[in-house]
């Protein structure tokens, strides 16, 4: 899905504090992205790595969710470039069969500037952080808290140059305390992947 997201919209909600990354800071001062990311493209080994065992990709419309408002649609304009992904796991319950009430959803975003002065786009993106996010740095985690049904949710924001990446993680279902629910530790090593993958395939 691509569409667009003023410099000012929320890319995630905020609900812990700030964990910075140094080396992501001095990787995002000259980092530019002048061509389309597909979002679902940048997720590596580490998306399938952290998940519990016995679990199975399933199609993203095999359950109804809520859809993660990694960005809001009512904030759109044009000077930049949005790409999103959803992508849904379940329990095998055996010979692939997903337990559909057991369930986990990851959902990717990517905001790119588009202005063709790389300094004014790595501007706008980082204010897309500052304004989102109250973060400078380029990097923010922030994790909820489940609920007594097991229901948890994860948000992470990268900064990367023109390019801010967003993601979302929830785990939920009637069952959804059989999947261990995703800690920060699982967020940052999907989101460190992703930004790899960003600079190595996507960087001009």
């Amino acid at each position: 899905m691509r569409t667009s997201v003023a410099r000012g919209g929320w890319l995630l909600p905020v609900l812990a504090s700030a964990v910075l990354c140094t080396a992501c800071q001095s990787a995002s001062a000259s980092a530019h992205y002048p061509a389309s990311i597909d979002a679902c493209k940048l997720a590596g080994p580490s998306l399938h790595d952290r998940l519990a065992p016995g679990t199975v990709e399933v199609p993203a419309g095999s359950v109804k969710t809520a859809d993660a408002k990694v960005v809001p649609q009512d904030r759109s304009t044009e000077g930049n470039d949005l790409t999103s992904c959803k992508r849904l796991f379940a329990r095998d319950l055996g010979g692939g069969k997903p337990d559909l009430q057991d369930y986990r959803v990851v959902t990717i975003a990517v905001v790119r500037f588009t202005d063709s002065g790389a300094d004014n786009a790595a501007t706008q993106a980082r204010q897309l952080m500052t304004d989102a996010l109250g973060d400078h740095s380029g990097v923010r985690l922030a994790t909820g808290v489940g609920d007594e049904a097991g229901f948890s949710e994860q948000w992470a924001a990268v900064r990367t140059g023109n390019v801010v990446l967003g993601l979302a993680i929830a785990d939920g279902g009637t069952e959804a305390a059989l999947i261990p629910p995703s800690t920060v530790d699982n967020v940052q090593a999907v989101v460190t992947d992703m930004t790899n993958t960003l600079q190595r395939d996507y960087q001009g």
